[in-house]
């Protein structure tokens, strides 16, 4: 006699769960969120007793949710028909009047109302509110928040008491709080640095020994020397400092990332193909934060080789010494270039929002211009020059992310005076200017609208004495995306770029988050680039669509873009492909 397996004759009880419809979309889908009878529909139970089980669970679930949006009155009962297959599911939902915040009250440790520092923020919960629990919470948080930044570094809040007065259908809260003393910032202590010299962390410091504390300068502090790429931790914890009543002493505790990064990255488009890059970097070369990157491209229209320094808080603080030294050949439609490049400048931040910087650079380089004047009278020639530049920049940026940016704007100005030293001879400026922003639209803030214009213009030279690389040209990746690399403008008789002295060059897409890894992005973009030194819009522009794919992962979204031609020509593919990591702009 053999043994039957422990699950032999279940049948499990398929079923169907319906929640009445609650006359506010958004009770409506946090209840089909929090719901098990919604969500494991698909996992069915294994009898009728069960069944019930969950849906006994189900209405304490379901009306601790529309407590949270100030539903106190709610009521939910549930009703199963056995005669259906699967068995139907209905919960009836009778949500009741919405509860209103009626008082909000700071008291302190004597149980009289407790005065706020002057200028204080408003807290995110005041009479008349919807009387959701979630606020609740937030207020208790902002107001540790308020009393922080007042110069209070040791408040607590003692006691909540929240009083649901079902008779007026609102809600009353009192917190009860003990800011403790009011103080100054005392001397600070640093640990936890193994290599890395304290000075680095001392001049990033956002206060000053004596001034009253600030919680949102030690936030600051703290977001600062994260995005030094230098800590994978960062802490910073006033205490209260014996005898010394009204002081605090801050301690730094900071745990320093693995300095030596080795990377490497692929990327694909149609018209320049596929392109490797590797990298090796030192963020902490000599112990004063010093960065030192080094890294190779292969691909098939560019292979070369680089590398960048920054020698950071030159001669003041936030200013960095920059040094980079480059040998690349690349080879596409409109030229092919050999070139050796160095450059040494500075950069100066002045807050987390601006900064400027300049350079003096060196160019070497070989060019062959590829273009045909007619169809039976080769152009190609072969340019050998030597060039001393003067690249200088300010930048504007007030985005919340380097890599996918959700609200903000951006903007750069950067002009370049060049001299090229061989024969023959000339002197031109190049100048660009873009700006761009982003707007996060909807409840969920899921969906960002990104918009960019962009000119660049070249002063000072006729074209034909400018050499094929130093030209302005547009399309491509980083520019209108449904026409080929440099192909969006004027082409020469074999249908090769001959390049320009002016460009413009506008995006705009949706980024839409479908999950919290997968988007959807639908882009137009347009522009040109022209033969004059200023952009002529009486000539035609180009214009793309496209539809963008994004997986987002923790250190940038990677990108899939297919765009199409609104224009085509005969040297125009009909889809451009591309595939990179991080958004387009």
């Amino acid at each position: 006699m053999g043994l039957l397996p422990a699950d032999a004759g279940r049948a499990d009880i398929r079923y169907r769960a319906t929640i009445s419809a609650t006359g506010n979309s958004e009770l409506t889908d946090l209840l089909d969120k929090v719901s098990d009878l919604k969500t494991l529909e698909n996992h069915p139970p294994a009898s009728e007793t069960a069944l019930r089980g969950r849906a006994d669970r189900d209405l304490g679930r379901l009306a601790d949710a529309a407590h949270s949006l100030g539903y106190w009155d709610a009521h939910f009962a549930y009703h199963i028909d056995t005669s259906s297959e699967p068995q139907q599911v209905t919960v009836k939902v009778t949500p009741g009047p919405l509860y209103h915040v009626a008082s909000v009250e700071v008291l302190g440790p004597d149980g009289k109302r407790l005065a706020l520092p002057p200028g204080a923020a408003p807290l995110p919960l005041k009479p008349g509110d919807a009387a959701r629990t979630a606020p609740v919470v937030g207020a208790e948080a902002a107001l540790l928040a308020v009393l922080g930044n007042g110069g209070y570094p040791f408040a607590k809040v003692s006691h909540r008491q929240v009083v649901i007065d079902h008779a007026t259908h609102t809600m009353a809260v009192t917190y009860t709080v003990a800011p403790g003393a009011r103080s100054r910032f005392g001397a600070v202590a640093i640990t936890g640095l193994k290599k890395l010299d304290p000075g680095y962390v001392e001049r990033r410091l956002g206060w000053q020994r004596g001034q009253l504390y600030d919680a949102s300068k030690v936030e600051a502090t703290r977001q600062t020397l994260i995005e030094s790429g230098l800590f994978s931790t960062v802490l910073i914890t006033p205490t209260p400092v014996a005898g010394e009543p009204g002081v605090a002493r801050m301690t730094i505790a900071a745990t320093e990332r693995p300095n030596r990064t080795i990377g490497a990255g692929l990327g694909y488009n149609t018209s320049q193909g596929a392109a490797a890059r590797v990298f090796w970097e030192n963020r902490d070369l000599f112990g004063h934060a010093e960065y030192l990157r080094l890294g190779a491209t292969g691909g098939q229209q560019v292979y070369g080789l680089n590398a960048n320094f920054r020698r950071p808080d030159f001669l003041v603080t936030n200013q960095d010494f920059l040094a980079t030294a480059e040998i690349a050949n690349e080879t596409p439609t409109a030229y092919h270039s050999r070139r050796a490049l160095v450059t040494t400048g500075f950069e100066r931040r002045f807050g987390r929002w601006l900064t400027i910087g300049a350079a003096l650079e060196a160019e070497k380089a070989n060019v062959v211009q590829l273009a045909n004047v007619s169809s039976n009278t080769s152009a190609q020639r072969t340019q050998r020059y030597t060039l001393i530049g003067i690249p200088a920049y300010i930048k504007f940026d007030t985005t919340d992310n380097l890599l996918s940016p959700t609200r903000g704007w951006r903007a750069q100005l950067s002009v370049t005076p060049a001299h090229i030293l061989s024969s023959p001879s000339e002197t031109f400026v190049t100048n660009y200017l873009s700006a761009s922003s982003y707007w996060q639209v909807g409840a969920q803030g899921r969906t960002v609208l990104a918009g960019r214009v962009a000119l660049a213009s070249l002063d000072g030279a006729p074209l034909g004495g400018v050499p094929a690389d130093q030209r302005i040209y547009a399309g491509g990746g980083g520019s209108i995306r449904a026409y080929g690399y440099q192909m969006a403008g004027p082409l020469a008789s074999n249908n090769d770029p001959i390049g320009g002295k002016s460009s413009l060059v506008v995006n705009f897409e949706t980024r839409v988050r479908v999950t919290d890894t997968i988007g959807l992005v639908p882009f137009i973009d347009a522009g040109s680039y022209y033969e004059s030194s200023v952009p002529q819009l009486n000539h035609r522009l180009f214009y793309g669509v496209g539809l963008g794919l994004r997986y987002y992962t923790s250190f940038g979204p990677l990108r899939l873009d297919l765009a199409t031609p609104l224009y085509k020509r005969s040297a125009d593919s009909w889809v451009q492909v591309y595939i990179s990591l991080g958004e387009a702009f």
